[in-house]
């Protein structure tokens, strides 16, 4: 049996009520025509102060708790969605998918045969994607998973400084005002080819010894495209160009893919040639100048000679 008092309740053993007395109130359930066994007792004075003690400590306890959280528009001004998380992003990830397997006839990338969440796969697939949208500035990007993200040197957490934002009020592609690079592509392609592979590009220019240069060489991309039903008609409408690439060379000689995987991209014919000349170098140093193999002119040759040898392993 429970009475109520400022808020809490006191229970009342069933066995301790002999009778119904005057502090108790009965009623009668008037559509079942039943008597009701529920009884709320009249709190004593006792249990009101006891009652109030135990609320204003409860509320005493939360409002130091709160104290130690943000506040609800801190929490959502923090907030943002990963990009397989946002309503439009998950759409422009699905169609890139579903329009390459419709031109190629195959999966964009393997895992991406079976998966039941396309735009969360795609998100960490080995093949690196990005999607200009039409009308958008050449180097704009609205959608990039994190294998496109790692190709210049950001994180998944980082996608805010490459992806462009819109101004609602005009309705124009920006730049993120945090950027920290921008891609070098095109935001079309142009003629009737709407699919393209072994596509080779300078998306990144490095322009200072700090930065490098940073190419594909066997990307593809393709136009992506809506259809509506207009009038009695299927009308076909460009949406935007997806692009898409599992490797990229940094500089001029490092191969590097999704996950950290870096390479030496090695001309053996031209190594060849270097360890030829090396050795050259070290027989006139001993026999032409004298130098014996302990001299540190020698040692250094030599190492170096060890050097290019085991780029050829």
């Amino acid at each position: 049996i429970y009475v109520h008092a400022t808020n809490a309740f006191v229970v009342t053993p069933i066995d301790a009520i002999s009778s119904i007395s005057n502090n108790a109130v009965s009623f009668e359930d008037s559509e079942s025509s039943s008597f009701t066994s529920c009884m709320f007792e009249r709190p004593t004075v006792s249990a009101l102060t006891s009652a109030s003690a135990l609320w204003a400590k409860k509320k005493k306890g939360k409002k130091n708790k709160s104290n130690k959280k943000e506040s609800g528009f801190a929490w959502a001004a923090s907030f943002s969605l990963k990009p397989f998380e946002s309503e439009t992003l998950r759409n422009l990830a699905s169609t890139a998918c579903a329009s390459f397997e419709g031109r190629t006839g195959k999966p964009l990338a393997e895992d991406l045969r079976a998966s039941t969440d396309i735009p969360k796969t795609l998100w960490n697939s080995p093949v690196a994607c990005v999607i200009i949208l039409e009308g958008s500035a050449d180097g704009l990007i609205q959608y990039a998973n994190v294998a496109a993200l790692e190709t210049v040197g950001l994180k998944p957490d980082q996608s805010d400084q490459l992806l462009a934002t819109k101004d609602p009020a005009s309705g124009e592609w920006n730049a993120p005002e945090n950027a920290k690079t921008r891609f070098d592509l095109p935001s079309r392609m142009k003629g009737d080819n709407a699919y393209e592979s072994g596509y080779k590009k300078k998306i990144i220019r490095g322009g200072d010894k700090e930065a490098v240069d940073i190419s594909i060489e066997n990307g593809q991309r393709w136009r992506l495209e809506k259809s509506a039903f207009i009038d009695g008609k299927f009308v076909t409408s460009t949406v935007g160009v997806a692009y898409a690439w599992d490797s990229w060379l940094e500089g001029e000689d490092t191969i590097c893919r999704p996950g950290g995987i870096r390479e030496v991209n090695i001309d053996t014919g031209d190594i060849q040639e270097k360890i030829k000349s090396q050795a050259e170098m070290i027989r006139e140093l001993k026999e032409g100048k004298g130098y014996t193999n302990k001299d540190p002119v020698v040692v250094d040759a030599v190492q170096e000679l060890l050097r290019l040898k085991s780029l050829l392993n």
